[in-house]
């Protein structure tokens, strides 16, 4: 940003607030889009552990949101995968294919994939 009076900390922390709040924005409008109940009542929690999957499913309308918006999604996207999200399911949410999602969107390098599985990876 070259000479300014503005700190690079204080850009830093500002950053760092938006991140927040566009968290707690994508979680209430995932819970919208869910048609699930008001966020923090019993019923909110009780709604989002009942329901096998619930986690991936929440990931996947966030990654949905996020994506018509254009954020970045990679945190959400590998928390999907932890949770048991596919690139098929992921790719269907962002409108690619899975082989689109997959390339866009794995950390794990192609040569630890075929360390892990003692196979070529097949794309």
């Amino acid at each position: 940003m070259g000479e300014s009076a503005v700190s690079s900390a204080a850009i830093a922390d500002a950053a760092e607030l938006l991140t927040q709040k566009a968290d707690m924005l994508l979680e209430r409008l995932a819970d919208r889009v869910m048609a699930a109940p008001t966020p923090g009542s019993r019923a909110w929690y009780a709604h989002r552990s009942a329901a096998a999957g619930s986690v991936k499913e929440r990931l996947l309308v966030r990654i949905a949101i996020a994506h018509q918006a254009h954020f970045d999604l990679a945190e959400d996207i590998a928390r999907a995968r932890v949770a048991g999200g596919g690139w098929a399911e992921i790719g269907e949410v962002t409108g690619l294919s899975a082989r689109q999602a997959r390339r866009r969107w794995d950390t794990v390098p192609v040569a630890s994939r075929r360390r892990e599985t003692e196979q070529l990876a097949i794309w």
